[in-house]
């Protein structure tokens, strides 16, 4: 089998970060993720936690909910254990932390990041979370005036390309 190492980009050190005028990306230390299906309400109200949201909705940085279909949300800071993650209750769980990575994007010209990487307008509300980012599907909310992109962990080094390619940030 041909050696096709060279073809791939290295991922980024764990605390590679771009930056700009007036932005800042960098991707976070691995933040618990679960993916829940079902009646996801019944999840929520059994962790105390609020109602899901939608694209670039407000959130808390240490737990949140973010809707992406109409059973179907990401949840940011609750645990699951493997051994019990599956279907119970009416509710299916599956882990996500190794899959997921959370990107934070800050500064003023994030929004224009934003811009580039969507053809969605930040005006108009959405129920779910979920969009295309640069090519790549993930969700994205807002913690404490930046923003957080969760995406596949594996399209990370494409998308620090990509937004190096802006020339937004180096």
């Amino acid at each position: 089998m041909p050696d096709r190492s060279g073809f791939w980009p290295a991922p980024p050190a764990p605390d590679a970060r771009l930056e700009g005028e007036g932005l800042s990306v960098r991707q976070l230390p691995p933040v618990p993720q679960v993916m829940v299906s079902g009646a996801t309400d019944r999840f929520l109200a059994a962790r105390g936690l609020g109602p899901a949201v939608g694209l670039l909705g407000q959130v808390t940085p240490e737990r949140y909910a973010l809707r992406l279909a109409r059973y179907r949300m990401l949840v940011a800071g609750v645990r699951q254990d493997h051994e019990t993650a599956g279907w119970q209750d009416g509710v299916a769980t599956t882990p996500m932390t190794g899959a997921l990575a959370v990107l934070e994007i800050a500064g003023p010209n994030g929004m224009a990041l934003f811009a580039r990487a969507s053809a969605i307008d930040p005006r108009l509300s959405s129920a779910s979370a979920a969009l295309d980012f640069a090519g790549v599907h993930a969700a994205l909310c807002r913690v404490e005036g930046v923003l957080r992109l969760h995406v596949d962990r594996g399209l990370v080094p494409y998308l620090f390309d990509w937004i190096a390619a802006t020339g937004m940030a180096r």
